[in-house]
């Protein structure tokens, strides 16, 4: 089901700034190390999950593309009332895009591995399913500072 288009999508018509957040690894399959990187000083919890705090902002093309993947339709579906949940455990985002609308802040975190988007923002929470994560991966793999790159190759994308 494609995706109607609401406050979350619109607030995007020209972010001035997107900042990228990593995500810590994954709380249950690497539970030693999200436990390690969890006690460090550089991270932070935005909407229950956890990041490092080092937001880095999108500029140039790294910008022009995640805007563009942010404003394609295509890339987001809804899923039906009759899809099975994902068996990869909780929901883990992987980054998070950030940024400010009409003095609303909005979010955008992106897990890889059940392929799934929740977009946060005005007390609300969206879950899409994202079609086409290759594209996401290329331009995130940009700001891949602190996760584990072993963890990351072994997702199939």
């Amino acid at each position: 089901m494609p995706v109607a288009r609401n406050r979350f999508f619109q607030s995007l018509k020209k972010p001035d700034d997107l900042f990228v957040y990593e995500g810590l690894p994954h709380p249950v399959r690497e539970n030693t190390s999200f436990e390690k990187e969890r006690k460090r000083e550089d991270t932070k919890q935005i909407a229950g999950h956890w990041f490092y705090d080092a937001k880095v902002r999108a500029s140039g093309e790294s910008h022009e593309g995640l805007t563009n993947l942010l404003l394609d339709e295509s890339g987001f579906c809804v899923p039906g009332p009759n899809t099975p949940p994902k068996d990869c455990g909780p929901f883990h985002p992987d980054y998070a895009i950030a940024w400010k609308s009409d003095g609303s802040e909005y979010c955008l975190m992106i897990c890889y591995t059940c392929r799934e988007a929740k977009l946060i923002g005005d007390g609300q929470s969206k879950t899409y399913e994202l079609v086409g994560i290759g594209s996401w991966n290329k331009l995130l793999a940009n700001f891949q500072s602190r996760r584990l790159q072993k963890y990351e190759s072994k997702i199939r994308l």
